[in-house]
């Protein structure tokens, strides 16, 4: 082969191999597997709104009167007579006379006493005439000053003496007979009756339990923390101006097969933490629990209460309760699915990045969280779509609408 020959056919190869080598460069070969992609994660946001609120507390409790005493004897005999309202469940009035006991024993110990008051008056009015005589010879005699003996005042003493025990034993003998008709102290109700006509009582028997009837009382436990939201009178003001100061509380149970609802309010904290539980005891008042009050005597509480308390409370019956609380500016009210671990909010900025926050949180709800600090009007927080949220990580937000279906956030 001719040198030319050869030189021709090296420069078609070199000319062939870099056209290959160019279209290679231009158009090179797809690959079979595609690259992957990362796809941000779609979560829900809320955004941040400032709003007042009162922050109410709920508690439950049982109701009870707030005056409940045993029905004591203070005589000994035999029961004659028991009033009509004397049964478990009856009603009464101050000074009603529920029990009789038989009076005999005093009339007769009234009448001795009385006697012997007359015996001293007149023992005493024959001393003073046999003191003025011995005075009246001492003086005609006129041998000096009279001694107290000669003037008989030791034995004019004595007889006041014994006139004045006397009057006191008729005052005494009155009192024990008064108390054979044993009167209602309050207006209430009877408990339990533990007595009978004809029964033979002493002195100190329970003869029933009976509690007022004017208001009545819910014991409410309260923690430390709640205590912040509510207003809890001054223990030194007084008890009327309680009335006035304390926060409003709604009480609701199921009762004669519905829901029945009683307005009353905080009166008094019982100044207690109790050991066990860390909650402190608040004192709910409800007036005129009964509906007996007639409108002549009902005060102006009790008037505004009937607008909402027109069925009877009764005693021992378990109440759920809303305390109102106080109105507090400036609060984000937001799902509880917002909070994460050590009370940190994802917030979504404006490229959709999350940022870790931590806020200052007020109160958690069942269903939502109460923020009093930490984030601000407008901004968006991350409410559901990741169970661990990162710092920087970058997501697509959706704001959800009302009919519940997620929409695309429309952010500049």
């Amino acid at each position: 082969m001719s040198l030319r020959r050869q030189i021709w056919i090296a420069t078609l190869v070199f000319l062939i191999g870099g056209l290959a080598a160019w279209l290679l460069i231009q158009f090179p070969p797809e690959n079979g597997k595609q690259e992957e992609t990362l796809t941000p994660p779609i979560v829900q946001v809320a955004q941040v709104e400032m709003q007042s609120k009162r922050l109410h507390v709920r508690s439950q409790g049982q109701v009870s009167a707030h005056t409940e005493i045993d029905l004591v004897t203070e005589v000994s005999g035999r029961i004659i007579d028991i009033s009509p309202a004397f049964v478990s469940g009856g009603f009464f009035h101050k000074g009603d006379v529920l029990v009789t006991i038989d009076p005999a024993d005093y009339d007769l110990r009234v009448a001795q006493t009385q006697a012997q008051v007359r015996e001293a008056h007149h023992l005493l009015m024959r001393e003073e005439a046999e003191a003025a005589q011995a005075h009246d010879e001492w003086k005609h005699l006129g041998q000096g000053d009279p001694s107290p003996l000669s003037q008989r005042i030791p034995q004019l003493q004595e007889m006041r003496a014994k006139l004045a025990a006397a009057e006191a034993a008729v005052r005494h003998a009155e009192q024990l007979r008064q108390r054979t008709r044993i009167r209602a102290p309050f207006d209430g109700r009877v408990r339990s009756k533990n007595t009978g006509i004809g029964q033979y009582v002493t002195q100190g028997n329970v003869l029933g339990i009976i509690y007022s009837s004017d208001y009545a009382e819910v014991r409410l436990p309260v923690s430390t923390q709640d205590l912040a939201f509510i207003d809890v009178p001054d223990a030194s003001v007084a008890h009327e101006e309680n009335s006035r100061q304390g926060s409003l509380v709604v009480l609701a149970a199921e009762y004669q097969g519905e829901k029945r609802f009683w307005q009353g309010r905080i009166v008094r904290s019982e100044g207690v933490i109790d050991r066990n539980t860390g909650m402190l005891m608040l004192v709910a008042r409800i007036s005129d629990p009964f509906l007996r009050i007639p409108a002549s005597l009902q005060s102006d509480e009790i008037r505004l209460s009937r607008l909402t308390n027109t069925t009877v409370l009764p005693v021992g019956l378990f109440v759920e309760a809303l305390i109102q609380g106080r109105l507090i500016d400036r609060l984000m009210v937001l799902p509880t699915s917002v909070m994460f671990k050590d009370d940190q909010i994802a917030v979504v900025d404006r490229q959709d990045q999350l940022h870790l926050r931590t806020v200052k949180l007020l109160k958690r709800e069942r269903e939502q969280v109460i923020i009093q600090s930490g984030l601000n009007a407008g901004e968006r927080v991350l409410v559901s779509g990741l169970l661990q949220p990162m710092e920087g990580l970058q997501v697509k937000s959706e704001l959800p609408n009302t009919n519940g279906q997620a929409s695309g956030d429309s952010h500049p």
